[in-house]
């Protein structure tokens, strides 16, 4: 039996530092206490204005948490027990899959042609394929998951598009249907600090941190901290984030829950927090919004694939031509949120941007657009009024891609400007219901900050036992949160 944090040895309890204090553990019932009453009226109030976004990164319209998890199961059962539901109520899921290998100098025609695949079915498979990838292109080695009828009619076809990612394809009348989907992975909480030398890119290098962290930081404490010039010699930073893990393999780095940064011996902190509708956001110590009128990355992603440019070289058309957004890479499937409040002007796909959204914002200096979409979501269609936050689509590969990410582009007076330099106001702070509960988890982030050593390098703090991206907010943060793992730290990779 896993023990209590009341019952572990203090020196693991102060190693641990998430709800070890007893303090903590009467917080930790107010959150409870607190938010099942913010549950129930939210469950109650009838549908909300905009599905909460889905702050894990793990992309897909938001599910409801199984009922199992709301009367107290663990969360591996109740999980557990939703995917097997999952499986058996969903018709679309193929049966068995074979698998489907390229061979050398074999096209993909050919390929299905030797499985006795019927012309007609491989020509409707290319052509539903086509908006994400061009199998008339494929090489020796490339794997597709290929389920067949007696006659040799093919009933689906999948394939990935990255570790977490995949894509199905399932006969549906005189075609085929697209299902986006995600592999089912592990969040695992992890730490990092350390000084500043050089830069927090060569710091983080050093610690052996993952690499993506210092953009992420940016993101966050960018529009208080110029990260390329403000920096000196000394400075200091903590950082608690996400590591996600598929079979026990690290997949990439997920969002940063809280951090610190001591520039010039002055203090920075900054928390994520989600409002009453699910809406993330990042927050000082005072419930100030660190986030301004507009976000510069208006979803969770893995990493900047391309960034602002005037001249870049073209992946697909292999030619020097403006870039006048930038492309984050990120899990298909994962929401993409409304940079800020607006209206939706255009909703239209085309050859090159794919499905895409242009919104025209309540400062109507201002539009942006969201490139290379899987699909929309629900309701959001032109003329739509959206709000900050609020989920618009999902990342696809549409268009001219290489891979699922979003290409976020910011046009101001007419001309496109770089969304990660914008100087813009700040957006709303905590509301004042949600303080109290606010700063009870600001408190158990601050003193597992505190609790870090300087200099010590990625390690893992706690296990989210979920497979499904939990809200980082009371009560579920606080529910899903588990002893440290034996192992002192986690391989990462940038």
């Amino acid at each position: 039996m896993r023990p209590t944090w009341g019952s572990l040895p203090a020196k693991e309890r102060k190693d641990s530092t998430l709800f070890s204090a007893p303090w903590q553990k009467m917080a930790v019932l107010s959150v409870f206490a607190g938010c099942a009453a913010l549950l129930c009226s939210l469950l109650c109030s009838g549908p909300s204005p905009a599905p909460p976004a889905n702050l894990g990164g793990m992309g897909g319209p938001d599910e409801p948490w199984p009922e199992a998890m709301l009367a107290g199961e663990s969360s591996q059962q109740a999980v557990a027990a939703e995917d097997v539901a999952g499986e058996e109520d969903d018709p679309t899921i193929p049966e068995a899959e074979d698998l489907l290998v390229i061979g050398r100098s074999q096209t993909f025609y050919e390929a299905l042609q030797d499985r006795g695949a019927p012309h007609e079915d491989i020509m409707d498979l290319v052509a539903a394929c086509k908006p994400f990838r061009n199998l008339r292109n494929v090489k020796r080695g490339d794997e597709f998951r290929l389920q067949q009828a007696a006659d040799g009619r093919v009933r689906s076809l999948s394939f990935d598009l990255d570790l977490e990612s995949y894509l199905t394809f399932v006969r549906e009348g005189d075609g085929y249907e697209v299902l986006e989907r995600t592999y089912p992975v592990e969040r695992r909480i992890c730490a990092v600090s350390g000084s500043i030398h050089n830069s927090l890119y060569a710091s983080l290098r050093k610690a052996g941190a993952p690499l993506s962290l210092a953009s992420k930081l940016n993101d966050i404490l960018g529009w208080e901290i110029d990260f390329t010039r403000d920096l000196r010699e000394g400075d200091t930073f903590r950082i608690l984030y996400e590591e996600i893990y598929k079979d026990d393999a690290f997949v990439r780095t997920g969002s940063i829950l809280a951090a610190e940064c001591i520039n010039r011996k002055r203090s920075r902190r900054a928390y994520r927090f989600a409002d009453a509708e699910g809406h993330p956001g990042y927050y000082d110590s005072e419930g100030g919004n660190l986030q301004k009128q507009l976000m510069r990355a208006p979803l969770v992603y893995s990493r900047i694939s391309s960034s602002f440019s005037w001249r870049r070289l073209h992946p697909i058309l292999k030619r020097y031509m403006p870039h006048l957004g930038v492309d984050y890479a990120a899990p298909v499937g994962t929401s993409v949120w409304a940079a800020g409040d607006g209206v939706v002007v255009e909703a239209s796909r085309n050859k090159a941007n794919g499905r895409f959204l242009r919104i025209q914002h309540t400062n109507s200096s201002y539009e942006t657009y969201y490139l290379h979409l899987a699909r929309y979501a629900k309701g959001i269609q032109k003329g739509t009024r959206v709000r900050q936050g609020q989920v618009i689509g999902y990342v696809g590969a549409s268009g001219y891609a290489t891979g699922p990410h979003l290409d976020f582009r910011v046009r101001k007076d007419g001309r496109f400007v770089n969304p990660r330099t914008l100087v813009l106001p700040p957006a709303d702070p905590v509301a004042d219901p949600l303080r109290p509960t606010f700063e009870i988890l600001a408190r158990l982030y601050d003193e597992t900050l505190d609790n870090l050593d300087l200099e010590s390098g990625p390690h893992q703090v706690a296990l989210v036992q979920s497979r499904r991206p939990p809200l980082w907010d009371p009560p579920v943060a606080a529910s899903f949160l588990a002893p440290p793992a034996a192992e002192p730290a986690s391989a990462s990779a940038p």
